[in-house]
This record gives structure tokens, C-alpha cells and sequence, in this order.
């Protein structure tokens, strides 16, 4: 009797001690390891523009040194959104069934590969071949960083987290690859293209490994993160503790017009996102005649443009949602609104300006372009739930064969409004008009696209969602 009387108050004092540990762990303020988790999504998000936008620097070097024409350039430009646009789906559903660490983690180590890779090709088709694997390896990217913003920031917050994942630390990575390739490493220190690659190989090796050490797929695998902060980030939405374990209905995903007009919206958006990519460096050092330092960051500038763009939209579809409440009217106005106001501009770029002033306006469109990129990832996790993954890799496949039909299709116009012979002024405005036509066609597709109706998904039991 003694000895279970013992037994007794010795279970008593547990519970006590343990509720008292619990309480003390509720009343303890949020830790901040969300504001951790934004700085590696952006710092993915930043490398991998940063490496994206080597091509359209080195493109003049290659063709000096190969003697490639512009459809060959234009062609190995679409190689890489061949094997982006393949490899979508199957890294969307990858990451919405074992989480995001793994799958990022392991692809910047690719991609870093792969882009040492474009140092090493010698011919059309070993460079083909690197541009393949650099574009498989970055497809699964934006699809987990998507399902990142979700799990890890509260509703009130997650599309200005979106904004600065998608667009602003995207966006600024572009910018500081044609500064820091161009302007630093070959303009200022003299390194040749080859070597300047190394340096980023490098860089984007060191990310990988960071992010596979301090990434955790949700806020309660993470042993850094007390019970306030997990509750703070899931308070309002259920489907963020759900990390993987998840599948989308397709016949729901494929039955649903604002995925359509979202799929036709980045179609039409990523065709019109090639020029600034690949083609910006080259425009400005042979129309415009600038050297190579300054064509660095001159091309720059319109993708800081963007990053400012899409930070400023992020912020403004924040404060509508918590305002009003108001998600669809929110991202649809913005989002349009940034395509009209950019299809403008981009027009006025065919009447004759000076290498500055065309660039200012290069800046004034990205600067309204990228306001509907954080509205579309902020659409897509307000229709997918715990599928981002699968669904924005879906929306994002569609966009891959835009921009595989765009690379050709610039190079084609081109040659076709210059001449046989040399690519004329007159070019690059032909270019420039179908462009706007791109964005005029972006903008009509967000009056259909209604992100507060939910897709019917399966979800997994609260018992059963991963948590690796």
C-alpha cells in the first residue's frame, strides 16, 4: 500500500511538473526561426536567378568563340526550359509527398554542377546537354519554395513572404549575376568567363549544403521552434502543418478554370520573361554598343526593376487581405494591373532613346511586370492547400513550353524584321511589340482566375501528415 501511495504522488508530482512545463512553454514568447527559414528561401531564390542569368551574359562570348548564330543560341535558350517544363510535375509531387528539404537541398547541388558544366561544353550538344541537366535540376525549385511560404508564414503575412521569396531576392539574384559576372569577376578583374563560372559553382554548392543543415519541412519538426511560434504560423490555416503526405485530385486540378487561365497567364508571362533573361546583355552590346562592364550592370537594372516590383505587390496584396479580406481582387487588380501598365511601356522602347534611357524603361516595365508574380503563388496556395507543390508545378510546366517557344521565337523575329545578314534596329523592336502583345495577353487571363474557391484535395489524417 505504502509503495502504490508512493507511486501515486510521484505520477501526480509528473503531471503537475509536465503541465507546468507546458504552460510555461504557451506563455513563452514565438521564437523567430520562420525569419530564418525566409532568409534560406531567399537566399535559394537568389542563387538560382543568380546562375540562371550566366547564359545571357556569356551568350556573346559562346558565339564569339563557337561561332553560333542567334536560332542555335535561341535553341540551347529552350533546351533548358525543355527539361524545366519535363521535370515540374514529377518535383512538385515529389516535394508535396516527402517535404521540402530533401528536394531543394539536393537540386542546388545540381544545378551548381550543371552550370559548371556550361565551362566545360565545347560543342551544340555537350552545351545542349549541361543546359538540359541546369534546367531539370532547377524545376523543382519555386514548387517547394511555394510550399515553404506556406507552412511557414501565417496568412496575414505569407504573400508579402512570397513577394520577397519570389520576385524581390529572385529578381535582385539576376541583377547581381550580370553585376557581379559582368561588371566584377570579367569587367573589373579581368577573369575569364570559365573561371568566373567556378566562383558561382561554387557559391551555389555552399547553399545546398547550408540549406540541407538548417531547413526543416514545417515549424514542429524544427527543434528550434517553440509551441507559440508553431501555433502562431498554422493559427487560420490547418493545411500548413501539413508537410507532406499530400496528393492532389487531378481531375479536380485539371477540371478547375483558374488554374487554366493561370497556366495560360504564365504561359504568355514567361514567353515575355525570356528577352530579360537571355537577351538584354546581348542588346545592349551590340545595338547600343556599351562595353562589357558597363553592359553588366546596365542589364541589371530592369531586374532590380522587378525584385522592387514584386516586393511592392507582395506588400499591397498583404494589406488588401488583412483590410478586406478580399483575396481574388486582390491579386487579380494587381496583377493586372502591373501587365497593362508594363505592355505601355514596353512599346515605347521601339522610338529611338540612348543606351540609358532605354534601360530606365527596361526598369519601369520589369517594375510592373513582376507585380502578378506574387499573386500568382499567393493564388496558387489559396486554391491548393497542402498540393502547392503539384499544383504550381503544373501552372509552372505551361509556362516552361511559353518560354521553349519563345527562345526560337526571338531569335526568329529578329532575323526576320533585320536581314540575312546583321540584326538591325528595327529587330529589336519587332521584338519589343510582341512582347507587349505577351503581357496584354497575361493581363486578360486574372479576371478568370478566382483563387477563394478551393481545389477538392486529399489530404492526409492529422496523425498520418510527414514530419520528417
Amino acid at each position: 500500500m505504502a509503495h502504490s501511495d508512493a507511486s501515486q504522488k510521484t505520477s501526480k508530482a509528473n503531471s503537475a511538473n509536465e503541465f507546468s512545463d507546458g504552460r510555461r512553454a504557451a506563455d513563452a514568447p514565438p521564437t523567430k526561426i520562420r525569419w530564418l527559414i525566409l532568409g534560406l528561401s531567399c537566399g535559394v531564390s537568389f542563387v538560382l536567378y543568380l546562375h540562371r542569368y550566366v547564359w545571357g551574359f556569356i551568350k556573346k562570348d559562346v558565339r564569339d568563340e563557337f561561332g553560333w548564330d542567334s536560332e542555335t543560341l535561341g535553341w540551347l535558350d529552350s533546351f533548358f526550359s525543355v527539361s524545366y517544363g519535363v521535370a515540374q510535375i514529377p518535383s512538385g509531387m515529389f516535394c508535396d509527398w516527402f517535404g521540402v528539404r530533401l528536394l531543394v537541398g539536393s537540386i542546388v547541388i545540381l544545378w551548381s554542377m550543371a552550370l559548371a558544366g556550361t565551362a566545360i561544353a565545347k560543342t551544340p550538344s555537350t552545351m545542349a546537354a549541361a543546359r538540359l541537366i541546369f534546367g531539370f535540376a532547377q524545376a523543382g525549385c519555386y514548387p517547394a519554395l511555394a510550399k515553404a511560404s506556406m507552412n511557414w508564414f501565417p496568412v496575414g503575412i505569407r504573400t508579402a513572404a512570397q513577394g520577397l521569396m519570389a520576385t524581390f531576392f529572385g529578381r535582385a539574384g539576376g541583377a547581381m549575376s550580370f553585376v557581379l559576372f559582368g561588371t566584377v569577376l570579367m569587367g573589373w578583374l579581368g577573369m575569364p568567363w570559365r573561371w568566373a563560372v567556378g566562383v558561382f559553382t561554387l557559391l551555389g554548392l555552399a547553399t545546398g549544403v547550408l540549406f540541407l543543415l538548417l531547413f526543416r519541412n514545417s515549424p514542429r519538426e524544427h527543434p528550434w521552434v517553440n509551441a507559440a511560434e508553431a501555433e502562431l504560423i498554422t493559427a487560420g490555416d490547418t493545411h500548413v502543418a501539413v508537410a507532406g503526405r499530400s496528393q492532389v485530385r487531378w481531375r479536380a486540378l485539371l477540371g478547375s478554370r483558374a488554374v487554366l487561365f493561370l497556366c495560360a497567364r504564365t504561359f504568355a508571362a514567361n514567353m515575355a520573361d525570356v528577352l530579360f533573361i537571355y537577351w538584354i546583355p546581348l542588346y545592349l552590346r551590340t545595338e547600343k554598343g556599351v562595353d562589357l562592364a558597363t553592359a553588366g550592370w546596365m542589364a541589371a537594372l530592369p531586374l532590380l526593376g522587378g525584385a522592387l516590383g514584386g516586393l511592392t505587390s507582395g506588400f499591397i496584396q498583404s494589406g488588401l487581405i488583412r483590410w478586406a479580406g478580399w483575396r481574388r481582387w486582390a491579386r487579380g487588380a494587381v496583377g493586372m494591373t502591373g501587365k497593362l501598365i508594363a505592355a505601355a511601356v514596353i512599346v515605347a522602347c521601339t522610338l529611338p532613346h540612348d543606351a540609358m534611357t532605354v534601360v530606365c524603361l527596361f526598369l519601369i516595365v520589369r517594375f510592373f511586370s513582376d507585380f502578378d508574380q506574387p499573386a500568382e503563388w499567393g493564388a496558387i496556395s489559396d486554391i491548393a492547400g497542402p498540393g502547392a507543390a503539384t499544383v504550381f508545378a503544373c501552372v509552372n510546366t505551361v509556362g516552361s513550353v511559353g518560354g521553349f517557344v519563345a527562345g526560337p521565337l526571338v531569335g526568329v523575329v529578329l532575323k526576320a524584321f533585320s536581314g540575312a545578314d546583321k540584326v538591325t534596329e528595327a529587330g529589336w523592336n519587332a521584338v519589343f511589340v510582341l512582347i507587349a502583345i505577351e503581357y496584354l495577353v497575361a493581363a486578360s487571363c486574372w479576371p478568370w482566375i478566382d483563387c477563394s474557391r478551393p481545389l477538392d484535395l486529399d489530404t492526409p489524417a492529422p496523425g498520418k501528415a510527414a514530419h520528417a
